[in-house]
């Protein structure tokens, strides 16, 4: 279910701006950082380029979360983080992921400081969280 909602709504938000950008998908990110107040920050960028800070709202194209999807996707995202910043013993503000829209599926490209470290479709790393 996790996988289904996460996969809609990034999708849909990398469609929106590869149109207000006017570039092809592929050359739109959504870069994910950790928010120390307990939730994440959203960054859209270009070519693995910062562009501007978005809200869950804003990548879905919405003005309401009737059905609290960010409540459902904010703590895989947040523990995701976590896990990379364990796995990398490094500070959870130097990690960082990029969603990223592969033919029609969605993959995760893990980051420490400019470092890539871990690439892996969102399916499957969903799956090694146990969801």
């Amino acid at each position: 279910m996790v996988n289904a909602i996460v996969k809609k709504i990034m999708i849909s938000g990398i469609n929106k701006y590869s149109n207000l950008y006017n570039v092809p998908v592929e050359k739109i990110q959504i870069k994910v950082t950790n928010n120390p107040s307990g939730t994440v920050f959203y960054t859209i960028c270009k070519d693995f380029k910062e562009v501007e800070s978005v809200s869950f709202l804003q990548i879905m194209d919405k003005k309401m979360d009737i059905f609290q999807y960010e409540s459902l996707s904010s703590p895989f995202l947040k523990k995701s983080l976590e896990l990379y910043s364990e796995d990398t013993k490094d500070d959870i503000l130097n990690v960082c992921f990029f969603i990223i829209k592969i033919n029609n599926d969605i993959g995760l490209a893990f980051y420490n400081g400019y470092k890539n470290g871990k690439s892996i479709s969102l399916n499957k790393h969903l799956g090694e969280l146990g969801l």
